[in-house]
């Protein structure tokens, strides 16, 4: 068998059985990414330190065989996370349609709606709260 081959079966062999890398060890490696950046700043050096923590971390969880354990973490920060992203991925959205759509929140229960542009004077009902508020787009 060739070197090359039996090296590369031989790191198969030690991947086998780990976890990989999820949404939290992603995220830990970027944001260490971005810290060394920072850190580069003179006066900002203490902060290498945090960032080359994230990565050893991140590396850890990423070659870990405790793979139930590292998933449970993964959940825990995808639903602490979860409403900053619904929250960007919402402002997205009507960043994009805002020459279709004029977009106001309800004045009772503060939820987004939105008209199609033109329309004129019109009677909405949220869909939330039932309020019905009268809008011209």
């Amino acid at each position: 068998m060739p070197f090359f081959q039996r090296m590369s079966a031989r790191v198969q062999r030690f991947f086998r059985g780990c976890y990989g890398g999820d949404q939290l060890s992603m995220t830990m490696t970027y944001a260490s990414l971005v810290l060394i950046l920072l850190g580069a700043i003179p006066h900002l050096e203490a902060l290498l330190a945090v960032a080359y923590a994230l990565v050893i971390l991140s590396f850890v969880r990423m070659f870990s065989r405790k793979i139930e354990a590292r998933r449970r973490e993964n959940e825990w920060f995808l639903k602490k996370t979860a409403p900053l992203v619904t929250k960007f991925y919402q402002a997205r959205a009507r960043f994009r349609n805002r020459k279709r759509y004029a977009y106001f929140r309800c004045p009772n229960c503060r939820a987004w709606l939105k008209l199609p542009r033109g329309s004129g004077h019109v009677t909405v009902t949220c869909g939330q709260c039932g309020r019905q508020i009268d809008k011209k787009a």
